[in-house]
């Protein structure tokens, strides 16, 4: 039901959604972001008035560390893939940048848990 709302109003494809206290994620490709979220984030909007729920976009894309770089706009030092776990090297700033919004990396963690089927560590 959930993705079907989005979809209806964004006509964009929902590839996941997670749905945490008040806040629904939803996991689109990366080039439908702007689409989803609609001019002046009427689709957002519209979806949250409609739902009672906050409502974020998160894009889906090749590489499993671009979902991080692009939804927190942060730059990584170094990645790499090891026994089905991300490990994500970010300096402090950037670190601090992800970690300020400590609920919203726990969705994109477990977005890519799913979608991917990898375990996302920061260093």
């Amino acid at each position: 039901m959930l993705i079907t709302a989005l979809e209806n109003i964004s006509k964009v494809n929902v590839k996941d959604c997670i749905a945490k206290g008040d806040v629904i994620t939803y996991l689109v490709r990366g080039q439908e972001v702007g689409r989803a979220i609609g001019k002046k984030a009427v689709n957002v909007k519209l979806l949250e008035n409609k739902l009672k729920k906050k409502i974020e976009i998160v894009g889906f894309y090749k590489e499993p560390a671009d979902v991080l770089i692009k939804t927190f706009d942060v730059k990584i030092e170094e990645k790499q893939i090891k026994d089905k776990k991300l490990i994500i090297k970010l300096d402090a700033l950037n670190k601090k940048k992800v970690f300020s919004k400590l609920s919203r990396f726990k969705r994109v963690q477990e977005l890519i848990k799913r979608n991917y089927d990898l375990e996302m560590i920061l260093n």
